[in-house]
């Protein structure tokens, strides 16, 4: 009975997929994952979960059909496989578990076409596109799964949250003016870890050292 109770809740939260004007999905996760929305009121709800990068909404798979979780004021937190997401305003943060603190990872994800694979498995340019499925970010890769050749693109934030308020950045320059007087230690260690801010596994690497200076 609490089950049930708690799926109607969290439906009332949800809208079609197919109703909702968005660009085309890029998600986080290879497939829909048995994952748990925890509700503000302490309720749990199992669900086939994933996070669609392109669009930063938190998707549900019910059957066939794929859902999009809206009702964010109401959700504490969505646990899927390793991943943990808080909702802020709208949209969905990632949060990553430091050593030195917590990096909370706004998704913004794309795909760029290369061209078709050719003869040695080189690229030619085309102007046919496909469909991929992604791995974990730390991978840092796409799947190709035709001959078309398609490569990841983030246009991540990276937040942090001192007294209560987020900070953010994107790339070195934004990372830099978080930390004022450290700003040559920061540069040397990417200079020595040569650090790709396009990177999420290399940014998470560099924030928690960041964070411990």
């Amino acid at each position: 009975m609490k089950y049930q109770i708690t799926f109607i809740i969290l439906l009332i939260s949800l809208i079609t997929e197919a109703g909702y004007a968005q660009k085309k999905s890029i998600y986080l996760l290879d497939d829909f994952t048995q994952g748990v929305v925890l509700m503000k009121n302490g309720a749990k709800t199992n669900a086939r979960l994933n996070y669609d990068g392109s669009n930063r909404k938190m998707k549900f798979k019910q059957q066939d059909e794929i859902m999009i979780l809206t009702n964010t004021q109401a959700i504490d937190t969505v646990f899927i496989a390793s991943h943990k997401f808080i909702p802020y305003s709208r949209n969905f943060l990632e949060v990553v578990e430091m050593p030195n603190g917590n990096l909370y990872i706004n998704w913004s994800l794309r795909e760029l076409y290369k061209g078709r694979q050719g003869a040695y498995g080189y690229a030619n340019q085309s102007t046919t596109t496909t469909s991929i499925n992604t791995s974990f970010y730390n991978k840092g890769y796409y799947k190709v799964e035709n001959p078309d050749i398609m490569e990841e693109i983030n246009d991540n934030d990276y937040w942090f949250f001192r007294t209560d308020k987020p900070v953010k950045f994107r790339n070195e320059k934004s990372l830099l003016k978080l930390f004022p007087g450290k700003e040559e230690l920061i540069r040397s260690y990417i200079k020595e870890h040569n650090i790709n801010m396009k990177n999420p596994e290399q940014v998470i690497e560099l924030s928690n050292y960041c964070m411990g200076l």
